[in-house]
């Protein structure tokens, strides 16, 4: 099948990187007479304004032959999916996403190569959309509502995000193609200042409270944070939310923890539990910080449910 493309481009991603690569990207695609326009996410959410209002554009028709491509990192995908979603859709516009960003988590996840011209092939000879897993979610408290593709945090993943993202650091770690380390280095600092919260965490007719919750995570597929397993088990094909709630340790129980997490051995301990539903329900009353495949959500109070529902995504893994 022919496609076009509506690629909007983040020059910011990666620090810069994508901008960068831009000239080269632009290169391979007309060697290979893609046809594509191109729009450029200026500010943020911007991409959230460029996608939405092209998905207006766009007949609701069964045939329509375009694919919007997000150049960018998974925060780039994340706006451009939640722009494509502001409107019911019968026959949704498939999305895609070259990972020059500072985790691509979405990538590993999905199993796509994360050398961007590996992944741009695997994009430019595909040949038709699959639909793959995505989480929603209604935050009602603030009233808002929207997709992700990788995870929804609370805790301490979110104010490792947040400082992350404020930290000169991480912009040199980026350009050295070391931006997980960036989180890593925030890490240590988050944790002397995350204190244990209130969690409440209703799964069908289940009610379990944590008086001492730390990190809480509800991912799509295994990764967060640039490439953390956090959730070993998890697919974007298994239809199901996986929630991992770890208890607040004492430091050298976090080392322990760390250790048992790169050897993904951390589900079976004492401080972490485990839930795997289509549909979760998250209380928090007390001011955290929360995190949407690594935008920031700001400190706030939590009162939000999560569900999973697929989309259309357009890359070929098998290339």
């Amino acid at each position: 099948m022919s496609v076009q493309f509506y690629i909007i481009l983040n020059e910011h991603a990666g620090s810069g990187h994508a901008g960068t690569l831009w000239p080269e990207i632009k290169e391979q695609l007309d060697a290979a007479q893609v046809s594509y326009q191109l729009a450029i996410s200026e500010y943020p959410n911007h991409a959230i304004l460029l996608s939405e209002q092209f998905a207006k554009r766009i007949p609701d028709t069964p045939h329509q032959d375009w694919v919007v491509l997000a150049v960018g990192g998974d925060g780039t995908l994340h706006e451009a999916i939640n722009g494509l979603t502001q409107l019911p859709r019968q026959y949704p516009i498939p999305v895609t996403y070259l990972p020059i960003g500072s985790g691509n988590d979405f990538a590993r996840g999905a199993g796509m190569a994360l050398k961007w011209e590996d992944a741009l092939k695997q994009i430019i000879q595909c040949t038709h959309a699959t639909d793959y897993d995505i989480g929603s979610y209604d935050e009602t408290i603030k009233q808002e509502r929207g997709v992700f593709t990788n995870n929804l945090g609370i805790g301490f993943d979110a104010a490792i995000i947040s400082q992350a993202n404020q930290s000169k650091a991480k912009v040199w770690l980026n350009k050295h193609h070391m931006g997980s380390l960036s989180y890593l280095a925030s890490a240590l600092d988050v944790y002397y200042n995350q204190t244990g919260f209130t969690l409440t965490v209703h799964v069908g007719n289940q009610r379990d409270i944590y008086p001492n919750a730390f990190l809480v995570t509800t991912t799509n597929h295994p990764y967060f944070g640039g490439g953390v397993g956090i959730a070993p088990g998890a697919t974007i094909t298994d239809h199901k939310l996986h929630l991992v709630v770890i208890e607040k340790p004492n430091f050298f129980k976090l080392l322990w923890l760390a250790l048992r997490l790169i050897f993904k051995r951390h589900l079976t301990s004492k401080a972490v539990h485990y839930y795997q539903a289509t549909q979760v329900h998250l209380t928090v009353p007390a001011i955290e910080y929360g995190q949407l495949d690594g935008e920031e959500m700001g400190g706030r109070f939590f009162d939000v449910y999560v569900g999973v529902k697929s989309y259309p995504f357009w890359f070929d893994i098998t290339i």
